[in-house]
């Protein structure tokens, strides 16, 4: 596995975010030659969005676009091993996930929560990486990519932390917790 090209295609998936832009798996294709096996290719993007954060809770693999605007199968696949009740929540339980109404109310919703965490990131990474004063109310981009610690929430999103305050954003109807 190539760990320049994983890195290309993490700068090319944060890139798409930050600008709530979506990739297209041409794009995708783009970056590799052309006896490269379409199962490295989808490993590599596999390893780029858990590269940028735990696919368990947030996956930027859904900021892939067929020509129907979805993801494929490969963010659908992993969004089901990931988060099965969520899953099943919004797909039914032991759906064959054919139905394309249903699939893009899961990629619609985990877009908007990645192009939060992606607008979260890059304004710590603007300012440096901390936000704020020494000793002051500071944001890292470290505690949100690393996703919960001790006494947080499971859903990374959820909660950013600010000095010693919790601020919540406003959460799309999908969670990593399901309802809440």
């Amino acid at each position: 596995m190539n760990i320049d090209r994983t890195r290309d295609i993490a700068a090319m998936l944060l890139h798409a975010a930050r600008r709530r832009k979506l990739v297209t798996y041409q794009q995708l294709h783009a970056l590799f030659g052309r006896g490269e096996p379409l199962h490295s290719r989808y490993r590599a993007l596999e390893d780029a969005a858990r590269s940028l954060s735990d696919c368990a809770a947030l996956d930027y693999g859904c900021l892939m676009s067929l020509d129907n605007g979805l993801p494929g199968d490969d963010f659908f696949n992993r969004f089901r091993r990931g988060r099965p009740r969520e899953y099943e929540k919004v797909m039914g339980f032991a759906s064959a996930g054919r139905s394309t109404i249903k699939k893009r109310l899961i990629a619609e919703a985990e877009r908007r929560r990645v192009f939060e965490h992606a607008a979260r990131t890059a304004a710590s990474v603007n300012a440096g990486d901390w936000i704020g004063e020494p000793g002051n109310a500071r944001v890292s981009t470290r505690s949100v990519q690393q996703g919960p610690t001790e006494g947080w929430n499971d859903d990374p999103l959820a909660h950013a932390t600010v000095g010693k305050t919790t601020a919540r954003p406003a959460m799309s109807a999908l969670s990593c917790r399901g309802a809440r």
